[in-house]
C-alpha cells in the first residue's frame, strides 16, 4: 500500500461527535430567505445557537462538514410557513422576535431579522437514515421568546417517522417542510 501525504498530520476520528441538547436554546438568525409557494410562503432561516454551551454550534458543524463536502449545507434551519388564511403560527414567530429583541418592531423586511435573537425549543426527530434503520437528530422544532428559555420550557415529545406505529401527528403545529429539501445556502 503506498503512503498517503499528510497521514501523519490528520485528526483522527473517533466516533465522538457534538450533539445539541433537547430543551430552550436562545439562537440568533444568520440569514432569511423567502420563498412563494402554492400555499402562501416559505420563510427559510439559517440560525445559530447564541448561548451557553452549545454556543456556535452550527458553525462548528457546517466547518466539519466542508471538509469532506464542499458543497455542504447550513446545518442550523428552521422553516416558517406563511399562510395567508392562517397566519397564527406566523404571528407567533413574530411576537418571540419581537419580546426578545428590545425596541423591534416587525415591519415585512424579512432582511431586518438578520441579527435577531429568539428562543428556540429542540426536540428529537427521527429520520430514516441511508442503511434503512431508523435514527434521531435534535432540531429546533418550535420558537418562543428569549425570556420563556431562560425560564425553561418543556422539551417536545420525540417526533416519529411517518409510517411506524408510534406516529405522532403535528399537522396541528402547521405545514410539515421536507427537512432533506436543498437548501439554497
Amino acid at each position: 500500500m503506498r503512503k498517503f501525504n499528510g497521514y501523519e498530520q490528520a485528526e483522527t476520528f473517533t466516533g465522538d461527535y457534538e450533539r445539541i441538547i433537547p430543551g430552550g436554546h436562545i439562537c440568533v438568525i444568520l440569514k432569511v430567505v423567502v420563498e412563494e409557494k402554492d400555499y402562501g410562503s416559505l420563510m427559510r432561516i439559517a440560525f445559530d445557537i447564541a448561548d451557553g454551551e452549545n454556543e456556535g454550534f452550527y458553525d462548528r458543524q457546517f466547518k466539519r462538514k466542508q471538509q469532506n463536502d464542499s458543497n455542504a449545507k447550513w446545518p442550523g434551519m428552521y422553516y416558517q410557513t406563511i399562510k395567508e388564511n392562517d397566519l397564527k403560527y406566523f404571528c407567533l414567530f413574530i411576537t418571540c422576535i419581537e419580546q426578545s429583541n428590545s425596541g423591534f418592531k416587525w415591519d415585512w423586511n424579512e432582511k431586518a431579522l438578520v441579527g435577531k435573537l429568539f428562543g428556540g425549543i429542540f426536540g428529537e426527530e427521527e429520520y430514516m437514515g441511508n442503511d434503512g434503520q431508523v435514527k434521531t437528530s435534535v432540531k429546533c422544532r418550535f420558537t418562543s421568546s428569549v425570556d420563556k428559555v431562560k425560564e425553561g420550557v418543556k422539551v417536545p415529545e420525540i417526533k416519529r417517522v411517518q409510517g411506524t406505529s408510534t406516529s405522532t401527528n403535528y399537522s396541528q403545529y402547521g405545514q410539515e417542510v421536507d427537512l432533506n429539501s436543498d437548501i439554497p445556502f
